[in-house]
């Protein structure tokens, strides 16, 4: 970076930009955001398209989290994180410029559409996004400053851009991983209830309203039992009568496992 960018704060337009954008909140829509932090940039850069792009180490794959410049139905959206400039920038932590956007395999099926995207032109400066020594993404920009010394004031700039981006970025990634989490168990508990609801309706629909209730069995509490029974006989089949695994399988402790055996007089094989 040249020594311009140490210079007077208050006219110096990278100061300025950087300032400005630690001073955004972080949206609850995390595209609403950079798209906040593009839009005060490009008040002093000339920038015309920008990406977040999100590693998925589960499917070695990166996906895009956040645009600038383009709509989300033009562009790719998902691809290989291993592969291409892309993927060496995550794995070595250390910007990288992108010379040839048809041979990044990221942006290949784009490249050879009968119209190529005109904002999805070289080079692109590639940032990874790092937390403790992670990479978690990308940021793909085009050229701040262009290609004097091989992008050194844009890697410069832009990497201190990255450590303000990559906190935010990550908040966002594990509410939004926390949310899918609780939805599906949501959705898993739902589930349950539906078979059990079926199931227990059916017990209902063949007792006898009238001698059930001149009996005074207790048909909740038998019903409770039976099924507490019965799903810990199946835990323990499940895990091969491993008393620690079924107790962990059932969200109970080895103790009250114990005790509920002995109580209920389970037997096993």
């Amino acid at each position: 970076m040249s020594s311009s960018f140490y210079a007077n704060p208050r006219t110096n337009p990278e100061l300025r930009s950087l300032y400005e954008i630690s001073m955004l909140p972080p949206l609850s829509q995390f595209q609403e955001y950079f798209i906040g932090v593009m839009t005060t940039l490009s008040q002093h850069f000339p920038v015309s398209y920008a990406a977040i792009l999100l590693r998925d180490s589960k499917k070695d794959s990166l996906h895009v989290e956040a645009l600038y410049g383009m709509e989300w139905d033009a562009h790719p959206h998902q691809g290989p994180c291993e592969k291409g400039v892309m993927g060496e920038v995550l794995r070595v932590r250390q910007p990288m410029p992108i010379q040839n956007v048809s041979q990044e395999p990221f942006y290949d099926e784009t490249s050879k559409a009968p119209k190529p995207l005109h904002k999805i032109q070289p080079p692109l400066l590639c940032i990874p996004l790092v937390i403790e020594n992670e990479s978690i993404g990308i940021m793909n920009i085009t050229p701040l400053y262009g290609s004097r010394d091989e992008f050194a004031e844009d890697f410069h700039f832009l990497s201190i851009l990255s450590a303000i981006l990559s906190p935010v970025v990550n908040n966002h990634h594990l509410k939004k991983t926390e949310h899918h989490d609780g939805a599906k168990k949501i959705k898993k508990t739902s589930l349950l209830e539906e078979i059990l609801q079926e199931r227990l309706t059916e017990v209902l629909n063949k007792i006898d309203p009238y001698v059930e209730s001149k009996s005074r069995t207790g048909l909740l509490d038998d019903i409770v039992s039976l099924v507490e029974k019965i799903l810990i006989k199946s835990a323990m089949e499940r895990v091969g009568y491993v008393q620690t695994s079924a107790a962990q399988l059932l969200g109970i402790n080895r103790n009250t496992l114990r005790t509920k055996i002995k109580e209920m007089k389970i037997k096993f094989r």
